[in-house]
């Protein structure tokens, strides 16, 4: 009776972890944040000092997507690099079984720590599967005893909890693949259609332009006014290829940059980071003010828009990312804003301007330089393990 007084509390705690874990996969948030609740909460249940979740990309051969508890953004901004899915953490991945370590440097798979990550010891980990496919890992280091506050080992009953977490991981990475790869299919039928009308449309009629010109040269010595005749069709054919092709180019751009407003493209470049991303995205946008956008300041702040969003995918290891676009007296704010580590903003004006580093700094350089043909101006915000806000101003049409 005794022993079964003292289990309950254990058991009612780890029904009610994976009760909110659970929650959190139907309710309508990201996959991000769900590998965050789920590490958040195996950790704590557990009674673990640190954890980590990796997510493997399509191929399964590196790690795209890592989320971690117990560290610090100032921490995880100084360890830098994340980890490549090798030593301890391969071995999960490559034997696809539990592994319990007591003391990690003593093991002969352990790769090492960079030089600024936490000093860990014992660890948990377990692969996330799903039909016999590995998906990642999720793993926990250093547990506390709670009565002495002293590390101690990892149990049977420990393993058993976190596989169950494993699992609620890898519902939630499958599902979002499978979204991701209806986005990508019906990206992938819009190009096709274009690709068809492209070649049933423009292209036919740039064929009967060439047939026109070729006649016109085989008649140029006999018959002067039918050469005449036939580069005045030619002319007004061409100019009506130009006008499809312009029709073609506005069609495209409602789906990747305007749709004859900036709230729109905004909103597509949001679709697009969910469709190849884990990344959580939102757009918040006063609609009312597109009809004050030109379109110049369109395609410039679509431009803008997209490559803080592409150096936020690419270096800033963020979970969560935001757009805004609001309208702040007679002038239009547009703001990017992640929670990833941040970068040393002094060091990447400094690179920006060093000789032959024209890519480099974020590509803040272009980006100003865009902001400032609209007559307006851009602002960074960022420092190590505080994420980054860029904000462009420009003025509005009266």
């Amino acid at each position: 009776m005794s022993n079964q007084t003292t289990t309950t509390p254990d058991r009612s705690a780890q029904l009610t972890a994976l009760h909110r874990a659970a929650l959190a996969l139907t309710s309508p948030v990201t996959l991000g944040d769900v590998l965050q609740a789920v590490t958040d909460e195996s950790r704590k249940l557990v009674g673990a000092r640190y954890g980590a979740l990796g997510v493997l990309n399509e191929a399964g051969d590196q790690i795209e997507y890592f989320v971690t508890s117990g560290v610090s953004m100032e921490q995880r901004a100084h360890i830098g690099q994340l980890p490549q899915g090798k030593g301890l953490l391969g071995a999960i991945i490559k034997d696809a079984v539990p592994l319990r370590v007591d003391d990690m440097a003593q093991d002969a798979r352990a790769a090492g720590f960079h030089a600024q990550h936490p000093i860990m010891h014992s660890l948990l980990g377990v692969p996330i599967m799903a039909r016999g496919r590995v998906y990642g890992n999720l793993y926990l280091t250093d547990k506390v005893d709670t009565a002495s506050r002293t590390l101690g080992p990892f149990t049977d009953a420990d393993e058993e909890t976190l596989q169950l977490f494993a699992m609620q991981a890898a519902i939630a990475i499958e599902n979002a693949r499978l979204r991701r790869q209806s986005e990508q299919l019906a990206i992938a039928q819009e190009r096709e259609q274009f690709a068809m009308d492209l070649h049933d449309g423009i292209i036919q009629s740039l064929y009967a332009v060439g047939l026109t010109l070729d006649d016109a040269r085989f008649n140029l010595d006999d018959n002067p006014e039918l050469v005449r005749r036939r580069i005045d069709q030619a002319i007004v054919e061409m100019d009506q290829v130009i006008t499809d092709l312009r029709r073609y180019i506005m069609r495209l751009h409602p789906k990747r940059f305007t749709d004859q407003t900036l709230i729109t493209g905004l909103e597509q470049i949001a679709r697009d980071v969910r469709a190849r991303s884990f990344v959580s995205v939102t757009v918040d946008a006063d609609y009312a003010t597109s009809e004050r956008v030109t379109p110049e300041q369109t395609g410039q702040l679509l431009h803008i828009a997209r490559e803080a969003v592409s150096n936020c995918l690419k270096h800033a290891q963020a979970t969560k990312l935001s757009i805004a676009l609001h309208e702040r007296g007679n002038r239009l704010e547009l703001t990017v804003r992640d929670n990833g580590i941040g970068f040393d903003l002094d060091a990447a004006i400094e690179s920006a301007a060093a000789p032959g580093t024209a890519t480099s700094g974020h590509g803040l350089p272009n980006m100003a330089q865009r902001a400032r043909r609209l007559g307006g101006n851009l602002a960074v915000q960022s420092a190590l393990g505080e994420g980054s806000t860029l904000t462009v101003t420009v003025p509005l049409a009266a």
